[in-house]
């Protein structure tokens, strides 16, 4: 418990663990006169008993009782006032680290299962602590104090007794050790079940739509009924295991006690103590051990505090991604993107093999490709939402990883099928491409993107609030608002995943306008669904299985009667089957 106590001083900042070990100061005042009282009455017994007690004297015994009550009181409230402040100081600040680290993770991370690990550290790992963690440094290091002092003062009336309590206090840690041991392995388990149960309740609440439209609601919701089981399960059997140390502890303060008592009468019967020295051993008999067992009662929510801080130092010391590179403008350079000899891996899986290509200014550069052969892991390494593995990823001749990310994100739109709208007003979602835009060229971006006039059929125009995600809008209406960002934002790079590949006819023809406007001037990497909307490209990257197998424009490629002559070949089959079916 000493090497938790420590732990979470070296987590706190200097300041407020500056102030936790000044409150260590009136936590041992407080324990001194919580305890002194006692040992004041065995001196007043010993007067009375040799009759050398006055009025006047026990009126001064009184004043001194009733000084430290007050006293106690007070450095209580002073050690509270430090180290309770200083706790929730702490992790309010930790939870803006928190989420400054989780700003600076690759995107892979929270594609990873992870989500659920997140949310249970935000709500039951940190509150768990910041909740417990101060009122148990004082409770501990108060009670350390009060056991010391029992000691010393049994030690004082006898040697013996002295050395009876060290061997019981021996005898009681061997005990409790063992007990904290299993305590924290279970408690593992049992914040396991947590994250597992926050990961289902996410995703049965992300599905729920899903399961409706193919009445499965009951289907999906096994794994819920499994996640709460699970978690049942795991808090019966940390209770179950825990209790019986618990009653051995038991056990072992009332036979440290009785056998305090066993010595303190032999001792006086062979008048090697006298009657007020056992009167003191009797009164303190009752609470001999009671600081002991108030420290090891607290043995569950410290195993339980040891496993929320492993999990979330686990999370703080994921690898960020750097973000402190050069800041200057970037000049022109020969290429606008050079990609060279780039491969990357997942979770020791290699998804791209050696990727070199060049997109020059006012280019438009397509990845083309079956699902899962590395096109969307393209677009993500250039916005660099993962770290490569080997190689490099050049904007206008400079290396990502050596701009900020401020500054690269200067220099890209991107524009994908799943569109995030916040929840705020139409003009404050277009707004982000630029926050020191004006409103009139917040509004000549939405006559670009095509959405000006549907905006102004909303209730409060530009100011209508949006629900959370674009819920309120149409799917091809909140597409047409983030291209409205984008073209706001007036980035040199454009990163589009074909945004018309699930949209209904009407909208599809204002988005490719509002797509026309966004790429005016602009180089274009773009990851094609549909082939008969890149014909113009200037480069058609072909992917299979994270390798380009053909380069070069449609003319060059359909010559070449390959992988994208086939696939070509196939949508035109598929399209004139669907107008068939359609006339």
């Amino acid at each position: 418990m000493i090497k938790m106590l420590h732990r979470i001083l070296k987590f706190c900042d200097a300041k407020n663990a500056r102030n936790i070990r000044i409150a260590y100061i009136f936590s041992f005042l407080k324990s001194f006169l919580r305890n002194a009282p006692v040992m004041v009455a065995v001196l007043l017994i010993r007067e009375l008993m040799e009759d050398k007690c006055d009025v006047i004297m026990c009126c001064m015994m009184a004043g001194l009782l009733f000084a430290m009550l007050v006293l106690s009181s007070v450095f209580q409230h002073i050690a509270d006032r430090f180290q309770s402040a200083s706790g929730y100081k702490v992790f309010a600040e930790k939870r803006k680290e928190f989420a400054a680290h989780l700003r600076r993770l690759p995107m892979g991370y929270f594609t990873a299962g992870n989500i659920g690990k997140i949310s249970s550290i935000l709500s039951e790992d940190m509150v768990f602590i910041e909740e417990n963690s101060m009122n148990v440094i004082a409770v501990v290091v108060g009670n350390i104090f009060s056991q010391l002092m029992i000691t010393v003062f049994m030690f004082v009336l006898s040697p013996y007794l002295g050395v009876v309590m060290i061997v019981a206090e021996i005898i009681i840690l061997c005990v409790a050790v063992p007990m904290n041991n299993e305590s924290l392995r279970n408690s593992a388990a049992r914040q396991q079940s947590v994250e597992e149960l926050s990961g289902a309740v996410i995703e049965y609440a992300e599905g729920l739509g899903v399961s409706k439209s193919f009445g499965m609601t009951g289907e999906s919701v096994e794994s819920l009924r499994a996640g709460f089981a699970k978690s049942r399960d795991a808090n019966l059997t940390f209770e179950r295991e825990h209790t019986p140390w618990e009653r051995a502890l038991e056990v072992l303060y009332a036979l440290g006690s009785g056998a305090v008592l066993a010595v303190a009468v032999w001792l006086t019967e062979k008048s090697s103590m006298d009657n007020a020295s056992f009167i003191g051993v009797m009164l303190f008999l009752l609470n001999l051990f009671t600081p002991l067992k108030s420290i090891f009662q607290l043995g569950s929510r410290f195993t339980i505090m040891v496993d929320c801080l492993n999990r979330l130092e686990k999370v703080f010391a994921e690898k960020e991604l750097s973000m402190d590179g050069t800041s200057e403008p970037i000049k022109n350079a020969e290429h606008e993107i050079e990609f060279s000899n780039v491969s990357f891996s997942y979770e020791n899986e290699e998804i791209l093999h050696d990727i070199s290509f060049k997109a020059d200014k006012g280019q438009m550069v397509a990845l083309v490709g079956e699902s899962g052969s590395g096109k969307t892991t393209i677009a993500n390494l250039l916005a660099r939402f993962w770290d490569i593995n080997s190689g490099s990823i050049r904007v206008r001749g400079v290396d990502i990883r050596e701009m900020s990310m401020g500054t690269l994100m200067d220099h890209l739109s991107m524009v994908f099928q799943k569109v995030y709208l916040f929840e705020d007003s139409v003009y404050n979602n277009i707004a982000m491409g630029r926050s020191n835009a004006t409103r009139q060229e917040v509004i000549e971006a939405a006559k670009k993107a095509r959405c000006y006039d549907f905006i102004m059929q909303l209730p409060y125009g530009f100011d209508t609030i949006i629900g959370e995600g674009g819920a309120t809008l149409s799917g091809g209406e909140a597409q047409r608002i983030s291209i409205a960002r984008c073209i706001l934002k007036d980035a040199p790079i454009i990163i589009l995943d074909e945004a018309t590949a699930s949209i209904d006819a009407d909208n599809e023809r204002y988005i490719k306008e509002a797509m026309s406007e966004l790429c005016k001037n602009k180089t274009v990497l773009v990851i094609a669904h549909r082939l008969n909307t890149i014909q113009s490209a200037e480069q058609i990257l072909v992917l299979d299985h994270g390798v380009i197998k053909e380069h070069g424009n449609h003319e060059k490629l359909m010559a070449k009667k390959g992988i994208y002559y086939r696939m070509s070949t196939v949508q035109r089959k598929m399209n004139e089957m669907l107008e068939e079916v359609g006339a």
